[in-house]
């Protein structure tokens, strides 16, 4: 080995051995007041991670909570199918039944009877210049 690779060497291990047994430099935190005496920055700081995770939470329960709601939903569709589907035959043998056999006619209450009264007969109206025979016809001779 050369000379100046084993001083290179030894150069390179005493920084190493150097960086290893320096402490590191602790900067003093600095405490800063959001609301003076009762807020500082750090507990803002752990106030607001909190929130995050409680945000979190609530969006794996709403999500829990809308799975359930649907899963609810389609049991329920299940079991009102067989009610609705019995009262829609119902109502359409009915109609059909209903247009097959006509009902005898019980006629109006007396007390719409007034309603149902002739008519008095119209005046007549003013002659029509229009109407058949209304304009005198005239022949020419030739």
């Amino acid at each position: 080995m050369r000379r100046s690779a084993a001083k290179s060497r030894a150069d390179k291990s005493r920084t190493d051995t150097a960086a290893v047994n320096a402490s590191p430099v602790v900067q003093p935190v600095e405490t800063v007041d959001i609301v003076p005496g009762r807020l500082t920055q750090s507990s803002w700081a752990s106030m607001i991670g909190q929130e995050e995770g409680e945000e979190v939470v609530a969006d794996i329960i709403a999500e829990l909570v809308e799975g359930v709601i649907d899963r609810c939903y389609q049991l329920y569709l299940k079991e009102q199918l067989t009610p609705y589907s019995v009262w829609w035959a119902r109502n359409n043998l009915v109609e059909t039944v209903e247009c097959l056999l006509l009902r005898r006619d019980e006629g109006d209450d007396p007390e719409h009877e007034p309603f149902w009264q002739e008519d008095t007969e119209p005046q007549p109206c003013s002659i029509d210049s229009w109407a058949e025979g209304c304009v005198p016809l005239l022949h020419t001779t030739k």
